[in-house]
């Protein structure tokens, strides 16, 4: 038999973190495969349905079929998604990331459940934004990810919507992924549709449209078949008929026409030294301007340095490292320092930080010290640093702790310094805002998190921020 699961989550408690159109790409999915006539049985799962019943019915869902022989499994999840420490998390509607197990789905538990009913065929189709967060790391290290969890499946497909770095885009109508989906089906001319068929449509589709890049992992032949296109399937997308904004940036793709048309459209996203120095000083007045949360705020007082010397923060190597591992345009290089070896009787290297390698910046690093103002909570120093290319300004910060080593003494706790980041267009003040409220975002949701923690408090009613 061929099984299908359909999961889509559009409400998550609030306006801003809401998908609507989420919801209507689990009701078109639906649709779609019902009048392939091809499923025998499918699972769907799109009334906003709390943790515990979702992977209640799922759990149950595969129990009821795992004596059967199951040729095909098709598993579509749209909704808010989040990849961190090496594991991909379906965010359910009550998503709460201090109950981050409880309340999300783990890809590798999909994995294993769907595991136990040894499908000849899997397809997986996830249209999910994933986490603005990134740490050091690979720059492809979800797609590795991905490339890793095919093992144990026989023949599979998996399509996914977006980079680890980049948003899975949608308006109230439908999400663009889910969208150049059915729209593979309703302009193909043939009678029937291959996966890899579906997979070349949508690269064409999102040829160009720098902001959302899908990418595929395939371990089959490129032979199997996802539907015959049937005069079911052709009247159910004749109904369908939805425009969003990807059709604007494809439609603005097709007047570029030539390759100076281009250049010149893209140089507007660059800046010289001056318009570097310029983002600089925009920076400096951003950040003496933000705060942590309200709700917290006047428990800490915030003490901001701007400084020049970045090699003087801890675990600066960590980025010159990344600088040597990863291709880039930013005007920095690794610093490395020269040691003697008494046992080798000669000279070595070691990366011990980063040369910035702008002159007369205004600023290298800005350390950010948070002090308690009562002595039953911690003081924390949050580092960010900062490298620029000629179209982009990317923030590193780091969130330490401070622990008392006396009455009116403390020591800052450099023990697993983890370096985060976040890209912002180094032309748009707007994306350089954004990008430096998600370092105070991410501030406060530590602090609190250690805040409630120490002192005893319930937060499972609490709102969270969820990645997008």
């Amino acid at each position: 038999m061929n099984l299908a699961i359909v999961l889509a989550v559009s409400d998550y408690g609030s306006v801003e973190n809401n998908l609507p159109g989420s919801k209507k790409d689990g009701e078109i999915i639906e649709g779609l495969l019902k009048v392939t006539n091809k499923y025998d049985k499918t699972l769907v799962i799109n009334q906003n349905e709390p943790s515990s019943e979702v992977k209640k019915l799922l759990t149950n869902f595969i129990a009821e079929n795992k004596d059967f022989e199951v040729e095909e499994l098709f598993f579509y999840y749209s909704g808010h998604g989040e990849f961190i420490s090496d594991e991909f998390y379906y965010l359910l509607s009550d998503y709460n990331n201090k109950r981050k197990h409880q309340t999300s789905l783990q890809n590798s538990e999909v994995d294993d459940l769907i595991r136990t009913l040894s499908p000849k065929l899997l397809i997986k189709v996830i249209d999910a934004c994933q986490s603005g967060t990134n740490y050091i790391k690979a720059n492809d290290v979800i797609v590795k990810y991905f490339n890793d969890t095919k093992q144990g499946f026989n023949k599979c497909y998996f399509l996914n919507s977006s980079l680890s770095d980049q948003s899975s885009y949608q308006d109230e109508n439908l999400s663009f992924f889910t969208k150049s989906f059915i729209d593979s089906l309703k302009e193909h001319s043939l009678t029937e549709i291959r996966f890899k068929d579906i997979i070349d449509f949508i690269l064409d589709d999102f040829e160009g449209v720098n902001e959302q890049t899908p990418f595929f992992v395939i371990q089959a032949d490129f032979t199997e078949k996802f539907c015959v296109l049937n005069d079911s399937i052709k009247k159910f997308l004749k109904t369908y008929s939805v425009s969003n904004n990807l059709d604007d940036k494809k439609n603005d793709n097709k007047k570029v026409q030539s390759i100076v048309d281009i250049v010149k459209s893209n140089a507007k996203e660059y800046v010289d030294k001056e318009g570097a120095i310029e983002a600089m000083n925009y920076c400096i007045k951003e950040f003496k301007k933000k705060n942590i949360a309200d709700d917290i705020k006047e428990l800490y007082t915030l003490n901001l340095e701007f400084i020049h010397d970045n090699n003087s923060l801890p675990a600066s190597g960590s980025i010159g490292r990344w600088l040597l591992d990863n291709n880039h345009d930013f005007f920095a290089k690794p610093y490395y320092v020269e040691h003697y070896s008494e046992f080798d009787n000669e000279f070595f290297k070691t990366i011990d930080g980063y040369e910035f390698l702008i002159e007369d910046a205004p600023f290298n690093a800005i350390s950010i010290d948070i002090i308690g103002l009562y002595p039953n909570i911690k003081s924390y120093k949050c580092n960010v640093v900062l490298l620029i290319s000629k179209n982009k300004i990317t923030f590193f910060y780091s969130i330490l702790q401070y622990i008392d080593d006396g009455w009116n003494s403390r020591i800052l706790d450099k023990n697993g310094i983890k370096w985060k980041y976040v890209n912002c267009k180094i032309g748009s003040k707007e994306s350089i805002t954004k990008g430096i409220n998600h370092i105070y975002s991410s501030i406060t949701e530590n602090i609190k998190s250690i805040l409630y923690k120490e002192l005893g408090l319930n937060t499972d009613e609490e709102e969270d921020d969820l990645p997008f």
